[in-house]
């Protein structure tokens, strides 16, 4: 027998279509709550896991030599009788503080003595496998990418800063420097995103500014933060990812040594394994701080930061010279090739 009911929507009677509406809402209001409460999980779960890890390794070191209950004298008994008494959940309550409260300190402890060692490794011959100089070597060069990204922009819209520019590549050219007039020059630039990208690497001394904007980094990360953009929360998961995989090398490398002594020596072998826990850890804080300078780069963050190098003046690679800062309109300009990004006049 066929069925004549219809299969549009709007035909439902009301009730099947209230429920419909309402399990969507409900379900778009608990991903919003779920997404709302996730840094706020990742914030405790570092702590706790490196408390819960140490209460585990401590007792393995000493819970030989804590007493049965029924041998137990003095405070100790006193404690066995007051969990009997408030029964297994609020032991378990009392031991999760306990261990966040360990963990808190613990990971502030680990993480400084972490950074610290491979700070003073950096200054060894050793320092080229640590990874702590791959971070830094990465970092230096995203936000050397953001730097020469906002100067080719304001290169487009500021006719005195390309002139000036323009005037140093040709008095202090590479070798290999093709021959063009400056107006040729010009014209080549403005229509090819990627001349405009080299032409700022020859000239200006980006290392120089991105070391200004690379001191002005943890300012920026704070403003982000209280933006609620998608990049600070891909940054803050990423550096809530290393601080867990650094903080948690501490305990675990404790637990090979305890097992190695009460156990077997064979534990030992663990240790370079966990070696690899801090590598990935700073493989992670480092992938946060490139997203951070790659989001400013791309526009996706206009941070004051970044937006100084639109009228501040500019360190030039010869010389020590200066660019001044100009709101001086842009020129007019042909079409270029229209597989290169051509510049948008400001």
């Amino acid at each position: 027998m066929t069925d004549l009911r219809s299969s549009d929507p709007l035909d439902q009677p009301p009730v099947m279509a209230r429920q419909g509406l309402f399990g969507q809402c409900g379900f778009s209001e608990n991903c919003r709550m779920l997404a709302a409460l996730l840094p706020g999980v990742r914030e405790i779960r570092t702590p706790l896991a490196v408390g819960y890890t140490w209460l585990v390794v401590l007792w393995l070191a000493v819970g030989h030599r804590v007493p049965e209950p029924g041998n137990a004298r003095g405070v100790l008994s006193d404690l066995y009788r007051l969990a009997h008494a408030v029964g297994l959940v609020a032991v378990g309550i009392a031991v999760s503080v306990i261990a966040y409260l360990v963990g808190v300190i613990a990971t502030r402890l680990g993480l400084s003595v972490t950074y610290a060692v491979g700070a003073a490794l950096r200054r060894t011959p050793i320092a080229p496998v640590t990874p702590g100089d791959r971070r830094e070597n990465q970092g230096d060069e995203a936000l050397g990418d953001a730097v020469v990204s906002r100067l080719a922009e304001r290169f487009s819209h500021d006719a005195v800063f390309r002139s000036q520019l323009l005037d140093q590549l040709l008095a202090d050219p590479p070798a290999d420097l093709p021959a063009r007039t400056k107006a040729e020059w010009e014209t080549h630039a403005l229509t090819r995103g990627w001349t405009r990208h080299w032409l700022v690497r020859q000239v200006v001394d980006a290392e120089t500014l991105a070391d200004q904007l690379k001191a002005d980094r943890y300012d920026i990360i704070l403003r982000l933060r209280g933006s609620a953009e998608p990049v600070a929360l891909e940054h803050d998961r990423l550096q809530s990812e290393a601080d867990f995989r650094i903080a948690m090398f501490g305990p675990l490398a404790a637990a090979c040594v305890v097992l190695a002594v009460r156990w077997t020596p064979w534990c030992l072998l663990a240790l370079p394994f966990l070696i690899v826990l801090i590598y990935v850890g700073v493989a992670a804080r480092t992938e946060a701080e490139q997203g951070v300078a790659w989001a400013l780069a791309a526009g996706q963050v206009n941070d004051p930061s970044l937006a100084r190098l639109d009228a501040i003046p500019v360190p030039l690679r010869a010389g020590g010279s200066t660019v001044i800062s100009s709101d001086s309109s842009a020129d007019v300009y042909g079409p270029g090739d229209p597989d290169d990004t051509p510049a948008t006049p400001g």
